[in-house]
C-alpha cells in the first residue's frame, strides 16, 4: 500500500476522533446545564407552591383595601352635603327695601373682624 492511502486513513480517523470528542464534551455540558435547570426548576415550583395561599391574602388585601375606598368616599360625599348646607344657612337674608342689611355688633365687641371663635355661627363638621 502506498503512503498517500494510509496518510488519508489516518486524517480521516483523527478527523472522526476530534469530532466524536467534541460531540461527547457537549453532551456532558449539556448534561449539566439539564441538572441546574432542573435545579431551578424545583426551587420554582417550591416557591410558586408556597406563594399560592399569598393570593387568597392579596385578594382579601384588595377587598378590604376597596370597602375602605368606598368608605372614604362616603365620608367624603356626607362632607360636602354638610358643607352645602352650612353655606346654605350662612349666606345673608335677602335685603329689605329701605332698611340695612348689616347686624349690630355684639357687646363687647370693639369692632374687630376676627372672631374669638373662628366656626361660630358657621355649624362647622367639626361642631357636628
Amino acid at each position: 500500500m502506498d503512503a498517500a492511502p494510509v496518510v488519508t486513513l489516518i486524517a480521516v480517523a483523527l478527523t472522526v476522533a476530534v469530532i466524536a470528542i467534541y460531540l461527547i464534551l457537549i453532551a456532558l455540558i449539556l448534561k449539566r446545564v439539564f441538572g441546574r435547570l432542573e435545579t431551578i426548576l424545583g426551587a420554582v415550583s417550591a416557591v410558586t407552591e408556597k406563594s399560592a395561599p399569598a393570593g387568597e391574602v392579596i385578594a382579601a388585601i384588595n377587598a378590604d383595601l376597596a370597602d375602605g375606598h368606598k368608605a372614604l368616599d362616603e365620608a367624603v360625599e356626607r362632607l360636602r352635603e354638610r358643607m352645602a348646607e352650612t353655606e346654605q344657612d350662612a349666606l345673608p337674608a335677602p335685603a329689605r327695601r329701605g332698611g340695612s342689611v348689616a347686624a349690630p355688633p355684639p357687646p363687647g365687641d370693639r369692632g374687630g373682624s376676627v372672631a374669638a371663635d373662628p366656626g361660630q355661627g358657621r355649624g362647622g363638621w367639626w361642631q357636628r
